[in-house]
């Protein structure tokens, strides 16, 4: 188990960020809003909010938005985000300390659960999501696993280029043991990775030019909201699942 007040006070400095690739945050939320406009929606709840950069994209498909954080630099940011969306309620939550405060009809975490320090946490958290849903909600989860980290290290590793290692803050899912966790919970009606965009942005494009690969990451996303290059193989940690209330 990962130290939980190392974690916390990562994410409690105010020079953190949540994500650094803007490209790769920006095809989250469109994956994010692709699940949420096929649900019907008064209330959601965004746990583990951040700064709300995202949560903001989101206040147009409830009525009512809560977003939460634990860490008090992230609240603060958060706070001056949302000063014009009066739709959206920020507010403190440890998700292993306290309970949700309302019942949604959907509810998201957006790389929140790898930060809990060990699957058993996260199993804990989970099952108060499944909880603090409406009958038949659902939960959107996108967080990341080790398989997909280890898909694209292997590949990396033929193009000799050095191993992505992972962030000491995280516990990533296995995610065979996540879906068997999950069964008697939750109807897993989608699950999507990011394999276009991380194959060419962490292999292709260091590949052609390892000192400016980043500069053709824009052309990447581009090619990633329109094409996926591998269907159902996972290269990238990241993948985001639309789970159904059972």
């Amino acid at each position: 188990m990962k130290d939980l007040e190392e974690i916390k006070k990562h994410w409690e400095d105010f020079k953190t960020v949540s994500l650094k690739d803007d490209h790769l945050r920006q095809l989250e939320q469109e994956k994010i809003l692709s699940f949420l406009s096929n649900l019907e929606l008064k209330s959601l709840q965004d746990i583990g909010c951040g700064d709300a950069g995202d949560t903001i994209k989101f206040s147009g498909l409830a009525e009512k938005i809560y977003a939460y954080d634990y860490s008090s630099s992230m609240l603060d940011k958060a706070s001056k985000n949302v000063t014009k969306y009066k739709n959206i309620h920020i507010d403190r939550l440890d998700i292993l300390k306290d309970p949700i405060p309302h019942i949604s009809d959907a509810i998201i975490t957006k790389r929140m659960l790898i930060n809990l320090g060990s699957f058993s946490n996260q199993k804990v958290a989970i099952e108060k999501i499944h909880s603090s849903l409406n009958t038949s909600g659902h939960f959107i989860m996108l967080e990341t696993c080790i398989e997909g980290l280890n898909n694209l290290n292997s590949l990396r590793e033929k193009y000799n280029l050095t191993k992505i290692p992972e962030p000491f803050h995280n516990s990533l899912f296995n995610l065979t043991e996540l879906k068997l966790f999950l069964e008697p919970f939750f109807e897993i009606k989608k699950i999507e990775f990011f394999s276009t965009y991380f194959f060419l942005t962490r292999i292709y494009n260091p590949s052609l030019n390892y000192d400016k690969f980043e500069e053709f990451d824009k052309i990447a996303k581009h090619f990633s909201s329109t094409i996926n290059l591998f269907t159902e193989k996972n290269i990238g940690p990241q993948f985001c699942m639309l789970l159904k209330k059972k």
